[in-house]
């Protein structure tokens, strides 16, 4: 599949553009530092009911982890990671106290950009464009059936039942088609966030 951006300004009405014809300037691949998941479950946990639906929070239920963009990437990631080389990611990332953090790398599916060796592909997500500076890491995967920090989810828990089987371990879809089909039947919901959207390849370092 090409590279697309997904517009929806208003409930139910998505276009699709290539990137070469989008004028807000952003990063389509670069790495990404974020706080561990089981750091903002724990932060978050006090929110929620013990019989929370999906991967929703809950004392009483297993936690399951979501290894996407969404987990703060704007307190951690500068404006500029999009020019840093992996040695510099590296070495920034290293200095930092990274025992609560992770590295990522993303890339806008479709994109012809070379990714940095010692990368494994764990999964798509589904989000705002984001780098230099624009966007806020926002993941319609995350917000609707993991922690639920902005419009959250249906309240039967239900709607997403089809797409919440296929995530997998890392809490993302297996394949590009998966994640487009989810992010057009989200954002015809009428309590859905609406912007600028993108299917993002999601890498994590390989141990060396």
């Amino acid at each position: 599949m090409e590279a697309k951006i997904y517009i929806c300004n208003t409930i139910g009405e998505i276009k699709e553009i290539s990137p070469n014809d989008y004028n807000w300037d952003y990063s389509p691949s670069q790495f990404c530092i974020v706080e561990k998941y089981e750091s903002l479950y724990e932060k978050a946990l006090v929110r929620f009911k013990d019989n929370s639906i999906y991967a929703l929070p809950g004392k009483n239920k297993a936690i399951r982890v979501y290894k996407g963009i969404d987990r703060e990437p704007l307190d951690y990631t500068p404006d500029d990671m999009d020019r840093y080389s992996k040695a510099e990611t590296l070495q920034y990332y290293n200095g930092l106290d990274n025992r609560k953090l992770d590295l990522i790398f993303y890339r806008m599916a479709g994109s012809c950009r070379e990714l940095p060796d010692g990368l494994a592909f764990i999964g798509y997500d589904v989000g705002y464009l984001f780098g230099k500076g624009y966007g806020d890491g926002f993941s319609a995967i995350c917000d609707c059936m993991f922690l639920c920090r902005w419009h959250g989810c249906d309240e039967e828990g239900t709607e997403f039942s089809k797409e919440f089987h296929q995530l997998n371990k890392n809490g993302l879809f297996d394949t590009e088609e998966q994640a487009v089909n989810y992010l057009y039947h989200y954002l015809n919901q009428d309590w859905a966030e609406t912007g600028d959207f993108c299917v993002f390849e999601i890498y994590e370092l390989v141990s060396e």
